[in-house]
Parts: structure tokens; C-alpha cells; sequence
């Protein structure tokens, strides 16, 4: 399940559907998507605290000096802001892709169990068709 955005990362919280019978592999993949959601929780809670407390420094300053707060005016702002970012952005783009691409075997192990366990499943089932109608 999915729900609201947080209104300070603005993420989507997601839900994880946790079956009774979940296997190793399926555990192991879920519990990676969701330290993968934690990790982005925490990144962009930070990176949009610190935002919103440049962005009102810099309207402020601006107030201060007797300016007016413009989109131009806050054009130079966000284009500080970026730069000033860009180390920690690249570094945290480079972190996840690597949580990305370590979640690929698990999640392919899991979605392999997965196929197997609900071919064995339907295996065990016997089909309208090929039941008896004569006893």
C-alpha cells in the first residue's frame, strides 16, 4: 500500500505486504526495499529541511537589504543552493544506485520462488474440467 506524501520529503510511504508463508528470499528482498525506502526517507527529509532554512535565509537577507523576493532574485538562490549540493547529491545518487543494483539478485531469487511455488501450487489443484462427474 501506498500513502500520502510526507510533507517534508514529499516520498509516498509504502506498505509491504508480509505473506505468512513468506520465503527467505522473499524477506530478504523486502527487507531491502524498505532499508532502500529508509535510506531515502532520511536523505530527502535532510536535503529539504536544509533547503527550506536557505531558502527563508535568503529571502530574509534579501528583506533585510531592502530587495524584493522574486523569482529572479531566488533564481540565484537555487542556483547555490545546487552547486553547494552537488557533492552530497552525487554521492547519494551514487549510494542508491548501488542499493539498486544489489536488490537485483535478491529480487530475481525471490521472483524465482515465487514462480516455482505457485506452479506447484497449481499443479496440486485438479481443474473443473478433469473432475468426475459420474460418482
Amino acid at each position: 500500500m501506498i500513502g500520502l506524501p510526507d510533507p517534508i520529503s514529499n516520498l509516498r510511504p509504502v506498505k509491504y505486504f508480509v505473506r505468512s508463508n513468506e520465503s527467505p528470499e522473499e524477506k530478504q528482498w523486502r527487507e531491502m526495499q524498505q532499508e532502500a525506502d529508509t535510506f531515502n526517507q532520511t536523505f530527502w527529509t535532510n536535503n529539504n529541511v536544509m533547503f527550506a532554512e536557505a531558502k527563508q535565509a535568503y529571502e530574509d537577507k534579501l528583506i533585510a537589504s531592502g530587495q524584493e523576493v522574486t523569482a529572479e532574485a531566488l533564481s540565484v538562490f537555487y542556483k547555490d543552493f545546487l552547486d553547494k549540493a552537488y557533492d552530497r547529491q552525487m554521492a547519494y545518487n551514487r549510494a542508491w544506485w548501488k542499493r539498486n543494483v544489489a536488490m537485483l539478485y535478491p529480487g530475481l531469487k525471490a521472483a524465482l520462488r515465487d514462480m516455482k511455488y505457485h506452479r506447484l501450487e497449481s499443479s496440486r489443484h485438479t481443474g473443473f474440467w478433469e473432475k468426475s462427474f459420474d460418482s
